[in-house]
C-alpha cells in the first residue's frame, strides 16, 4: 500500500468557543400574573431562532427558564458558524408549508427555487443564501433540559434531550447515483436539490400532539422577527380572548430580547415597533403600555380585532380537514393525530362546574383549565376534573395538574361507576323480572303501534330526560338506559300523555307557531352537518360518535317536523342539546 493511501483527518481552524448564558426566567417580584411563566413550552415558545443581530461565530447560547438553572435550552452551532437567526426562521416556515403541500411526509425533497418562491427572494444569490440557511439549521444542536414537550408522554420530558431540528442531504443531480431524482425534476437547470428529514421529536409533535395553526403567508409577510415571535406567542396565550394583558418584562424575556436594566427603554422601543407592525397588518387591534413606576413593573394591554377568533378557528378547521385528506396517503392513523383544542369560555366553565365548588374562588383556575385543554385535550381535562372532585383534594389546582401529568384519570370509567353505584346485574335482573305495576305497560303497547320515526323521537326525548336526571352522560348511563329502555319510555309517556292522543285532539292543543316553519330540508341538513363539524373541531369526535350525533339530532328534527314545530328556534335548541359549543 502506498504511503499516501490513507484517510486524513481534517481540522477546522476556528476561534475559541464562547458560551453565552441568558436567564430568561422572570423574577416573581416583577410579575403580577405569575402563571404566565408556566405556559406549556413548545416550538412556538422556544428561542429556536435568535433575535440577536450581533451573533458571533462559535457562540453557544444557553437559555434558562428558572432560577435553579435546571430548566433550559442550549443552542450550539457548528464549529465556525453562527446559531440560526431570522433568515433560518423564514426558511423553516417555508419548509413547513412545502411539507404540507407534499402530504406531510417526515422526509421530502425541495429545491432552492421552491424555497425562493415561498420566501419571495429577488436576489440572484438566493441559492447560496438558502443553502447556507439549511446547513445552519441542520448543523445546529439543541439541548432541551426539562423543556421539550413529548406527544408520546403527553407532557414535558424530564431529562436532557439533544437533537437537531432536521437533517439535510444535498443531492447532486449530476451524479449517476442520483439519476432517480433527476428524472423527477422538470427544470433541467437545477443542479442540486435538498433532502430534508424532520427530526423525530419535532415531527411526532406535529403529527400526534397537535399544534396551533398559522398562516405561513402571514408569518413570512411580517418584516420583523421580533414581531413574528410576539404574534405567534400571543396567539397561543390568548386562547379565545380578544384582550390580553402581559408583563412587559415577561415579553422581553420570552422573545428573548436583550435585557439591560440601565437601557431597558431601548428594548421597550423595539417592542413598540414590533407591536406597531402587528397593528399595521391588522393582526392586533391596538396596544397600550401601562407604566406606573419602572419599566420592569410595567404591563402591556393588547386588543384583538373581532375577526381574530373566526380566523383562528377557520385555520384550525381547514388544516384539520386537509390533514384528514392526507391520512390515507401517508398511512398515519387518524387516532394518532389529536389536534390541539382551542379552549372556549363554555368549555372552561363546564370544567369548572365539574371541579369542587371552591375551584371558582381560585383566581388562576380559569387560565389553568384553558392551558390544560390546549395541552391535553378537552376529554382528558374533563376526566381529570371529575377525578379531582371524587378524591376530595384539598389543594384543588395542584391535584388537578398532577392528575393530568400522571394520567391518574385515564381509566375514569371506574370511578364514575363507583360514584353512580350502578350494578349491571341488578339492572338486567330488574328489567327481566320487573313488576309491571311500576309503570303502565299499556303505554308501551301504544308506543309500539306508532310509526317508527315517531318511536325514535319519543325514545330520544326519554333518553334526554334520563340523562338530565343523572346529571352526566357516560357509557355507564347509556348501558343503564338500554337495559331499562321500556321503563323510561313509559315514564316519559306518562309525563306527556298528549303524544298518544288522536291527532285531531293533539292539533287542537298545539299553540299557533308564531315563527316561520322550516321547509328547506337541504338547508336544515346542511346546518346540522356544519354544526356537528364545528363541534368535531373542538371535541375531536370519533367517527362513530359523529354518526350517532347526526342520527340523534335528525331523529328529533323529524319528530318536530311531523308536529309542524320545526323553526329556527326549535332546530337550534335540538342542536344545542347535543353539541354544547
Amino acid at each position: 500500500m502506498a504511503w499516501d493511501d490513507y484517510i486524513e483527518d481534517e481540522y477546522i481552524d476556528t476561534p475559541e468557543v464562547e458560551i453565552v448564558e441568558e436567564n430568561i426566567y422572570v423574577d416573581e417580584k416583577f410579575i403580577k400574573n405569575k402563571e404566565l411563566i408556566r405556559l406549556d413550552l413548545n416550538i412556538i415558545q422556544f428561542p429556536i431562532f435568535s433575535k440577536n443581530t450581533q451573533r458571533k461565530v462559535n457562540q453557544v447560547v444557553k437559555y434558562f427558564f428558572n432560577k435553579n438553572h435546571d430548566t433550559y435550552i442550549t443552542v450550539s452551532p457548528k464549529a465556525g458558524d453562527y446559531i440560526p437567526g431570522e433568515m433560518e426562521e423564514k426558511v423553516f416556515i417555508a419548509l413547513m408549508e412545502i411539507m404540507k403541500e407534499k402530504h406531510m411526509p417526515q422526509k421530502f425533497v425541495v429545491s432552492a427555487s421552491e424555497l425562493r418562491d415561498k420566501l419571495k427572494i429577488n436576489s440572484g444569490r438566493y441559492i447560496t443564501m438558502i443553502k447556507k440557511s439549511l446547513l445552519r439549521i441542520s448543523e445546529t444542536n439543541y439541548n432541551f433540559k426539562n423543556t421539550m414537550y413529548s406527544s408520546e408522554l403527553g407532557g414535558t420530558i424530564k431529562e436532557e434531550i439533544s437533537t437537531s431540528i432536521l437533517s439535510l442531504r444535498v443531492v447532486n443531480l449530476s451524479l449517476k447515483m442520483n439519476a432517480g431524482y433527476r428524472e423527477k425534476i422538470n427544470d433541467k437547470r437545477i443542479k442540486e436539490i435538498y433532502e430534508i428529514s424532520i427530526s423525530d421529536h419535532f415531527y411526532k409533535n406535529i403529527i400526534k400532539k397537535g399544534y396551533l395553526v398559522y398562516n405561513s403567508e402571514t408569518l413570512l409577510n411580517i418584516n420583523s422577527s421580533t414581531a413574528r415571535t410576539i404574534y405567534m406567542l400571543i396567539e397561543k396565550i390568548r386562547f379565545q380572548n380578544l384582550y390580553l394583558k402581559l408583563d412587559t418584562l415577561f415579553l422581553i424575556k420570552r422573545i428573548p430580547l436583550k435585557y439591560d436594566k440601565k437601557n431597558i427603554s431601548q428594548t421597550v422601543k423595539i417592542l413598540k415597533n414590533a407591536l406597531d407592525e402587528l397593528v399595521e397588518k391588522n393582526l392586533i387591534l391596538d396596544f397600550k403600555f401601562i407604566k406606573e413606576s419602572t419599566w420592569e413593573k410595567s404591563e402591556i394591554e393588547i386588543n384583538f380585532p373581532e375577526s381574530a377568533n373566526d380566523e383562528k378557528q377557520n385555520r384550525f378547521y381547514e388544516d384539520r380537514n386537509d390533514f384528514r385528506k392526507l391520512i390515507t396517503t401517508n398511512g398515519v392513523s387518524e387516532t394518532e393525530h389529536v389536534m390541539l383544542e382551542v379552549p372556549t369560555e363554555e368549555n372552561i366553565d363546564r370544567i369548572l362546574g365539574l371541579l369542587p365548588s371552591k375551584a371558582r374562588n381560585l383566581k388562576t383556575m380559569e387560565r389553568t383549565i384553558g392551558e390544560a385543554i390546549e395541552k391535553y385535550g378537552y376529554e382528558k381535562v374533563k376526566n381529570a376534573a371529575i377525578y379531582t372532585k371524587e378524591q376530595k383534594a384539598d389543594k384543588i389546582r395542584s391535584y388537578f395538574l398532577k392528575t393530568l401529568e400522571n394520567n391518574w384519570a385515564d381509566d375514569i370509567e371506574e370511578p364514575i361507576a363507583r360514584s353512580s353505584k350502578i350494578d349491571f346485574k341488578t339492572i338486567q335482573d330488574e328489567n327481566t323480572h320487573k313488576d309491571v305495576s311500576q309503570w303502565d305497560r299499556s303505554l308501551y303497547m301504544a308506543f309500539e303501534k306508532l310509526p317508527e320515526n315517531i318511536q325514535n323521537g319519543i325514545e330520544t326525548y326519554a333518553y334526554r330526560d334520563y340523562i338530565k336526571e343523572c346529571g352526566m352522560e357516560t357509557k355507564i348511563q347509556q348501558m343503564a338506559f338500554k337495559y331499562s329502555r321500556e321503563k323510561y319510555i313509559c315514564e316519559f309517556l306518562e309525563k306527556h300523555p298528549e303524544i298518544l292522543k288522536d291527532e285531531e285532539e293533539v292539533q287542537e292543543k298545539i299553540e299557533p307557531v308564531e315563527k316561520p316553519i322550516l321547509t328547506d330540508m337541504n338547508a336544515i341538513k346542511e346546518k346540522i352537518i356544519q354544526t356537528v363539524e364545528l363541534g368535531d373541531m373542538i371535541y375531536s369526535y370519533e367517527e362513530e360518535e359523529k354518526k350517532n350525533l347526526l342520527k340523534n339530532i335528525l331523529k328529533e328534527v323529524v319528530f318536530l317536523n311531523l308536529k309542524n314545530q320545526l323553526t329556527e328556534e326549535t332546530l337550534g335548541a335540538v342542536i344545542e342539546k347535543y353539541i354544547k359549543l
